[in-house]
């Protein structure tokens, strides 16, 4: 028989399995669900309490995939407390090839052969940055969704564009198209809005600009641009809302921008939002080019 208090110390998700380990028979399973205590949640798989959190939704998708699975995606994202990331309706979860759990209402379950590293912070197990951004940018149909991603994992410092190239290199080959793109355009920009705002100069022929620039400053230090056109001693800067949040970073951006425009540089500067109508932005860049050589001669 069930001990009485087992109930107190069950935990909120539990495979049908475990429940036969911690000592309950299959009519107290049943009559468990039956009368609402408990409910189903995925095949054989149990949550023993009221509601349902995000949390318990990755324990109870960890319980359902078994030996080996890690979590991977927006789940695995959110988990390891990546801004931005919406809780996905899907969880993803990798598990090793020889584990034969398939997929099952909202955990799609993926084998790999891959070794599955995974994060040693705490929560759910999960696989590293690098490796959930790859498959998250797997399921986003939206360019400017990878740009953005790539952008805010990187900025972070909370992966390098050189793991993202190895888990595009190393993952799963359909739906990677855009991630193969945006890590393309990136090559030395330091965001996504920098390497959108740069493909959209080239394609409107506003090309002759140098990326990451560096402008040495009388007696010591430099800056490094966004975009320089050196002839025109013309600067651009696509400024991302996020580091203006700061009093710090607004004020460091206004000195910046003092020195440049003191030592004779024309300094302009546009938020990622002004990349989203790219003939608006590219015509915006053209007069201010324009105007800049007619000021100089």
């Amino acid at each position: 028989m069930c001990n009485p208090s087992l109930n107190e110390a069950l935990p909120r998700v539990l495979t049908w399995q475990q429940a036969l380990e911690l000592g309950l028979t299959r009519s107290a399973v049943e009559h468990r669900l039956r009368v609402g205590r408990w409910r189903r949640v995925l095949p054989r798989t149990y949550l023993t309490g009221p509601g349902l959190s995000e949390r318990d939704r990755c324990a109870a998708a960890l319980a359902f995939a078994g030996e080996g699975a890690a979590l991977s995606g927006a789940a695995a994202l959110r988990a390891s407390e990546v801004s931005r990331v919406p809780e996905p309706r899907r969880i993803l979860v990798l598990v090793p090839p020889e584990n034969r759990t398939g997929s099952s209402g909202w955990v799609q379950v993926r084998a790999t052969r891959r070794r599955i590293v995974t994060e040693r912070w705490t929560g759910p197990r999960r696989v590293e940055v690098a490796r959930s951004a790859a498959d998250y940018a797997l399921e986003l149909r939206r360019l400017d969704d990878v740009r953005a991603l790539v952008a805010r994992v990187v900025s972070a410092g909370r992966c390098t564009l050189a793991e993202l190239r190895e888990e595009l290199e190393a993952g799963p080959r359909n739906g990677s198209a855009q991630l193969r793109q945006v890590l393309r355009e990136v090559g030395n920009s330091r965001s996504g809005p920098e390497a959108k705002a740069a493909t959209i100069l080239r394609r409107h022929g506003l090309a002759g600009f140098v990326q990451n620039a560096r402008i040495d400053l009388p007696g010591a230090g430099y800056y490094e641009t966004d975009f320089l056109w050196r002839e025109l001693r013309a600067i651009l800067e696509v400024d991302s809302i996020e580091h203006h949040f700061e009093v710090k970073d607004w004020r460091s951006t206004m000195d910046r921008h003092l020195v440049l425009t003191t030592l004779g540089y024309s300094v302009v500067h546009r938020p990622p939002s002004a990349l989203r109508d790219e003939l608006a932005f590219a015509a915006d860049i053209r007069r201010w080019l324009a105007g800049r050589r007619a000021e100089l001669g």
